[in-house]
């Protein structure tokens, strides 16, 4: 069986606002971690004899950082976040899969293009990795990032981004938007909205506006708001990107319903090196059933949200019952999550 697990040291930990604090982490293994900026690890933790699955997003960016790093805020009424502030200490060994995740730069572009960035709250963890990656990695790209806080004590990595801007003074252009503040002296109210944003992007778009990037986390009613109103603008698919925080899907999924089909498809999994054969229920989803029969696949939300089960379908036909993740063209390209995969065609051939 492929190795799934990490076995992570804590090597430091640093409070970045009242409720948010960086964790610094090494591989007990004698390999580096390999990752992208913009992904995220899923933790096991433990709690009251059950194991819990987090998923949180790296902060650090490779080859920047010399660290792995995640920051968690405490969620309000988040048992398992409280519990990872509260107990989690320096010298601690952690459990987590692999990283994972496809809120990434897919590559560094020969021509000059311009990057927008919108982060709420939390939401600036990937965006910060990602940040860090294009002033480095990019330079001929022109960087504007929109943070939305309730204030700049409670904006988390405010002054590494402060330190950012003057580093980058030429590339770098970030708008704070404090909800708790009152209007500027121009009037812009300090929440982002539709009637914001679109001129907003008008007003700063440099370079070719079909090569223009969008990045985008935060709450889900404010990712909803900017995807419609740049979609709104005439921006395609292809140029948005949003990060999910991984929310109750349930009312989705029941709403789906499932296949009624209940006969057997043989599912072949392909895992590294590794080939499993096994049988799967039409009306059963395919992580499920795996991992009733003993086979080991990455997992996080078990509801089409956050991208850990991710795969790649290269023979026969397998139906999504929610997809919050996967763009029409991954689908196009056999792309699937196991957690929400059926299986359709008699034979299905699945490689992670």
């Amino acid at each position: 069986m492929p190795e799934l697990y990490l076995r992570l040291r804590i090597t430091d930990i640093i409070k970045e606002t009242p409720d948010a604090y960086t964790y610094y982490l090494e591989n007990t293994g004698p390999e580096p971690v390999v990752y992208q900026a913009g992904q995220f690890l899923t933790f096991l933790v433990e709690l009251h004899g059950i194991t819990h699955r987090r998923s949180y997003s790296l902060s650090s960016t490779p080859g920047i950082d010399a660290h792995l790093a995640v920051t968690i805020r405490q969620k309000q009424n988040g048992e398992i976040s409280r519990y990872i502030i509260s107990h989690w200490k320096k010298g601690d060994i952690i459990t987590s899969l692999l990283p994972s995740g496809r809120f990434t730069l897919d590559r560094i572009a020969a021509q000059p293009r311009h990057i927008f960035l919108f982060a709420a709250g939390s939401g600036i963890t990937p965006v910060f990795s990602l940040l860090k990656h294009i002033l480095y990695r990019e330079p001929a790209a022109r960087v504007t990032l929109v943070y939305s806080a309730a204030s700049p004590q409670q904006a988390i990595f405010f002054q590494q981004l402060q330190a950012l801007q003057v580093q980058f003074s030429q590339q770098l252009h970030c708008i704070y938007l404090f909800s708790q503040q009152m209007p500027d002296d121009k009037g812009i109210p300090r929440r982002l909205s539709n009637m914001l944003l679109e001129p907003m992007v008008n007003e700063l778009l440099t370079f070719d506006r079909t090569a223009a990037q969008f990045f985008i986390c935060g709450p889900p009613d404010y990712m909803r708001m900017v995807m419609l109103t740049l979609t709104f603008m005439g921006f395609d698919e292809s140029q948005l990107h949003k990060e999910n925080f991984v929310v109750n899907t349930g009312v989705k999924l029941e709403k789906a319903g499932r296949p009624q089909d209940a006969s057997l498809k043989q599912v072949q999994l392909r895992i590294g090196d590794a080939t499993y054969e096994i049988s799967v229920p039409g009306n059963q989803d395919i992580l499920s059933s795996a991992l009733q029969q003993g086979i080991s696949l990455p997992y996080s939300c078990k509801g089409g949200v956050c991208g850990s089960c991710t795969a790649k379908c290269t023979q026969g036909k397998v139906w999504l019952a929610v997809n919050e993740v996967l763009t029409d063209a991954e689908l196009a390209q056999g792309f699937v999550l196991t957690c929400v995969g059926y299986a359709v065609s008699d034979r299905v051939v699945i490689a992670l």
